[in-house]
């Protein structure tokens, strides 16, 4: 068994400026279990927004820069108008009748693929930009995605061949909102189609840190599924939900960029808030 793992669930733009947020309450309260947490050893995976906020923090830039640049008015990001409902229910109708996961993962990756989208180009400039470093660091770092095609689970790492940016992007393509990323021939979405965060890759360490943008009494499609972390036995894991002012602060549309600076804020008081019992369960 290795020391640990931090995995990084998905959610929107809000849930990016959420786990900063968090992740900065944390170092304030406890600065050197924040280190503990973060070093070289601990495994990082992220799915979806958990995938950019893994990829930098690994990076190195400091805390407070990401922090900042989440509070600012100012963004590349691409606005979306994302009906929250009308994309639950069509997770839940791809699940219909449907024979194995990876069935459901094809479904939904047609209507990736359908999708009347911004150009991959200028959706790929704005991965790029929200990435300060953009090489793979030496820590183990996971970036999921699914091949939309096949419905096949992917994890990208720094051995796999594939850029920083490209396994980034790729795992944030929320599936009809932003295209499909092509990677070595193959088109890949959004990992949180497979679950969203993916924490049973963490298998294998002594204690797994799960930080989640959502309520624990949130909707399957939001929730992570119990066999998941039955998966990571005999790891100790501690999760971090979102609380009820942080649910507030996401508003109706995660993708929204003006959610950042409130998302940001929320993430910020709860990190506070937990930073006592995340240092006691990290040791």
């Amino acid at each position: 068994m290795t020391s640990g793992a931090v995995v990084f669930a998905g959610g929107g733009l809000a849930g990016i400026a959420w786990e900063i947020g968090v992740l900065c309450g944390i170092q304030e309260k406890e600065p050197n279990a924040y280190e503990a947490i973060v070093d070289a050893s601990t495994t990082f995976v992220g799915t979806s927004a958990g995938s950019a906020v893994a990829a930098q923090v690994a990076g190195g830039t400091p805390l407070p820069e990401l922090l900042d640049a989440q509070l600012s008015a100012e963004t590349t990001e691409i606005n979306a108008n994302m009906d929250l409902e009308e994309f639950m229910a069509a997770m839940t109708n791809a699940v219909v009748d449907a024979h194995s996961p990876e069935e459901v993962r094809r479904r939904i990756g047609r209507v990736a693929l359908e999708a009347n989208t911004v150009p991959a180009a200028d959706r790929l400039a704005a991965i790029d930009a929200r990435l300060p470093v953009k090489s793979w660091s030496d820590r183990r770092l996971l970036i999921t995605a699914v091949d939309a095609e096949s419905g096949e689970f992917r994890s990208f790492d720094r051995d796999s061949g594939v850029d920083l940016v490209d396994a980034v992007a790729a795992s944030c393509a929320v599936p009809g909102i932003w295209p499909p990323v092509l990677i070595d021939g193959r088109r890949y979405m959004d990992g949180g189609m497979r679950t969203l965060a993916n924490a049973d890759l963490a298998a294998g360490v002594d204690r797994v840190l799960i930080l989640v943008p959502s309520p624990a009494d949130a909707p399957a499609q939001f929730a992570i599924p119990q066999s998941e972390l039955d998966a990571l036995a005999p790891s100790r894991i501690h999760i971090v939900y979102a609380d009820a002012a942080s649910v507030a602060a996401f508003g109706s549309n995660p993708l929204d960029p003006g959610v950042r600076r409130p998302a940001a804020l929320a993430g910020l008081e709860l990190g506070r808030s937990v930073a006592r019992e995340v240092a006691a369960f990290w040791g």
